[in-house]
Formats: C-alpha cells, structure tokens, sequence
C-alpha cells in the first residue's frame, strides 16, 4: 500500500466535502510546514530560483519569499487536482486568453501540439480544455501502479486521454489520426534519454526527439500554461493559449526557440515552477 497515494485520497475526500476557501487554507499550511521539514525539496527550489534570478539584484527576503511561496503554491493546486475527480465543466473557476486557437490549428487537420511546463496547474488546464470541447490528449509521466491509476482517473474523467512518455510515438500518431491536441510538458526530461540545452545560467536536458518529430509532420504547435491568480482577480486561474504555427526551421532552432519561451513564462511566475528534483547539470549553483 502506498502511503502517499492513501493521504491524497483522504485529500479528496476533503477536497469534495469541505469548501475551497477552508481547502485552500490547509493547503497553505500544510505547503508552509512541508517547505520547513524538507530541507532537500527547499534546496532544490532555491537552485531553481537562484538560476532564474541569476545576476539580477533581488532581496534574500524577497527570495525566501518565492522559496515559501513555491511550495505553498503547489499545494494549492494539488487542491484543484483533487477536484478534478468530482467537478462539472462550469465548476471551473478560469479566465482565459486565447481559448479560439485550438480551433485554428486544428483545421489543418494535422493534430497540434500545445507545448507547456510544469508550471501552475497543467492537469487542471488539460481537463479545463476537454470539459469545454477540445479533444485533448497528453504525455504523462509514469509512477507506480496505485499512482498512476488514481492520476489517470482524474486526468481522464473529463474526457482527456493520457499516453505514458514511454508511449510517445503513438501519442502523435494517435493526435495526427484523430486530429488531436496533444499537450507535452517539455521542461523536463523525464526518460533520462534527452538534449542539454542551455537553461536561464545553467544547463537542463529536454525531451529527444520532440522537434524532429513536430517539424516532419509539420504539425502546428501553440504555447500555453495555467497559473494560480492573485487572491484579488475574479477567477482562480488565468489560462494562456498563444496563436498557433508551423515551424519551418531545425530542430536545434525550435529547441532554442522553445526554451526562450518558457524562459518567459517562468519569468513571470517564478513561484509556480513545480520542479522538486535536482536536475541542473554541473555547475550546481550554491543556494
């Protein structure tokens, strides 16, 4: 029995019979108390956030902040994840910019690739997408048995189907075929098997393979991610959907290209990039 996996269960129940404002604020707590038992999580979110910052002139207290706020952050959309698995469509609590250009890349009948990161809520925003029409499908990562069946229960409840990187290739066949958005969170490199790139001051591995195969096909790709808003916007979340393109250079080009872009977005929203592993290769910055 997995113990991690029965505490997010019991963190359903909660999630479904207590309302979100008193979820949201366990969530805090529990996110606050998690970032000061685990030294080595913190210690990875501070080597994140020290890359982001890097050479820019920022308060330690100000840093600290982001360090606190990431984990609480998190927390607080492992709510919304819990909610996935009992939630109507209108249930969702979304502004969105750009919801129109799923549409228009699918009408080159190519299937499309939505590129995000795992920044914000990306399941919330996939199942957000499903619930409101779009066929969604995405790339996810495999965890044991018990996991992996409980996440794909609530990934898939709202219509959006999830393929395991291991099968990727299918994945984009199977979005190609059936004219599908395939969403694939690319900022990290879950096979073990990926590219360096240079990464803000350091060096990251990304995904093998993902530009060769989106520039033969000449599938179109769109940019986008969902975050956590500030408690005085009127929705929770606010969604980001870019125009969609096709991509007409190398794949060395788009890797580049790719990577600025969630250069960008990390930028804007340091606090939401939910990367607990240490995964910088050499030259490890000091926290």
């Amino acid at each position: 029995m997995n113990l991690v996996v029965q505490l997010q269960k019991f963190g359903i129940i909660l999630a479904k019979i207590l309302p979100l404002k008193i979820s949201d604020k366990i969530a805090t707590g529990l996110g606050f108390l998690y970032c000061l038992m685990s030294k080595k999580k913190r210690d990875y979110i501070r080597n994140n956030l020290m890359h982001v910052f890097n050479n820019k002139k920022i308060a330690p207290e100000r840093f600290n902040f982001y360090v606190k706020r990431t984990f609480i952050n998190f927390a607080r959309t492992m709510v919304d994840f819990f909610r996935l698995g009992f939630i109507l469509a209108q249930d969702f609590d979304v502004e969105v910019i750009g919801f129109e250009n799923p549409a228009k890349a699918l009408k080159l009948k190519k299937g499309c690739v939505l590129l995000t990161l795992h920044l914000g809520n990306w399941d919330y925003a996939g199942s957000y997408l499903a619930a409101h029409g779009v066929p969604m499908s995405a790339l996810v990562e495999e965890t044991d048995t018990e996991m992996f069946s409980l996440y794909t229960n609530h990934r898939e409840r709202l219509g959006m189907k999830t393929f395991p990187v291991t099968k990727a290739a299918y994945a984009f066949i199977n979005a190609i075929k059936n004219n599908r958005v395939l969403a694939v969170l690319a900022d990290r490199d879950i096979t073990k098997n990926g590219i360096t790139v240079n990464f803000f001051s350091g060096k990251r591995s990304i995904p093998k393979g993902l530009a060769e195969i989106i520039i033969k096909r000449k599938m179109p790709v769109m940019f986008g991610y969902m975050v956590l808003q500030p408690s005085y916007k009127k929705n929770r979340y606010l969604g980001v959907i870019e125009t969609p393109f096709v991509f007409s250079g190398d794949a060395d080009a788009f890797n580049k290209m790719m990577v600025k872009k969630y250069e960008e977005f990390i930028r804007c929203y340091p606090d939401q990039w939910f990367v607990f592993h240490p995964e910088w290769i050499g030259n490890e910055k000091n926290a």
